[in-house]
């Protein structure tokens, strides 16, 4: 059975639904910290830790757990003030899942497109060499495809091998008819992607190698009319 402490305070909830701050939290989840330690670990300014643990204190989801005694003042301790919590769909702002994802989505969609906006703008200004970059519609044999390359690359499907820059970053979208047994192919999928990113991520932390990189996943059913209003 759950141990997650349900919450039903408005001012909790709200804290609840920052990510930033439920980062904060998260780091006091089972363990005990001071507000030095999870800066550090967090590579964050001490001073927004600060700020968060304040208010998760009021809220009642950190409690002090005793005082290190040094010249000035003492330093306090914090841990969570249950092993988990759960905050019931009914009281938070969203209408429906929809909206729910979509609060979710927005902020890392935009930091995922400017991203990969910037790779794209390294690539090119490195490796362009005077070639032009844009839009192309054309006929590959089959059908209309509609893509972005360059104005002197082969007239093909991008399936068929990239004939852009060479880049740290992939964009695709794959639409299409499956059956729920090839859907839950497709999700076990993602779940083995994320788990070898979280691997590599464990051993490269060690070796102190790499840089952060973001994986997107979403498989969602959709009609073929929503799909038409919104492919680019």
């Amino acid at each position: 059975m759950s141990s997650a402490l349900h919450v039903t305070d408005p001012a909790a909830i709200r804290l609840l639904l920052h990510p930033r701050v439920r980062e904060v939290l998260g780091q006091f989840l089972a363990q005990e910290a001071s507000i030095a330690a999870v800066a550090r670990r967090l590579r964050t300014d001490i001073r927004q830790v600060h700020r968060d643990v304040l208010a998760l204190v009021r809220a009642g989801l950190l409690v002090v757990t005793r005082q290190e005694a040094r010249a000035g003042r003492p330093i306090r301790h914090y841990r969570s003030s249950a092993p988990a919590y759960f905050v019931p769909r009914a009281l938070t702002p969203d209408a429906d899942f929809g909206e729910h994802f979509e609060r979710q989505f927005l902020p890392l969609d935009r930091l995922l497109a400017h991203a990969l906006g910037r790779e794209f703008e390294r690539a090119l200004a490195e490796q362009a060499a005077g070639r032009e970059w844009g839009l192309r519609l054309y006929w590959d044999g089959q059908r209309a495809q509609t893509d972005e390359g360059y104005a002197d690359a082969e007239l093909r499907d991008v399936l068929t091998g990239w004939q852009g820059p060479d880049l740290n970053a992939f964009t695709g979208l794959a639409a299409g008819l499956l059956t729920p047994e090839q859907a839950h192919t497709i999700m076990a999928d993602f779940v083995r992607l994320m788990q070898q990113v979280h691997d590599w991520t464990r051993d490269n932390r060690s070796s102190g190698h790499g840089q952060t990189f973001a994986v997107r996943a979403v498989l969602a059913p959709i009609t073929a009319e929503e799909l038409r209003a919104v492919r680019p």
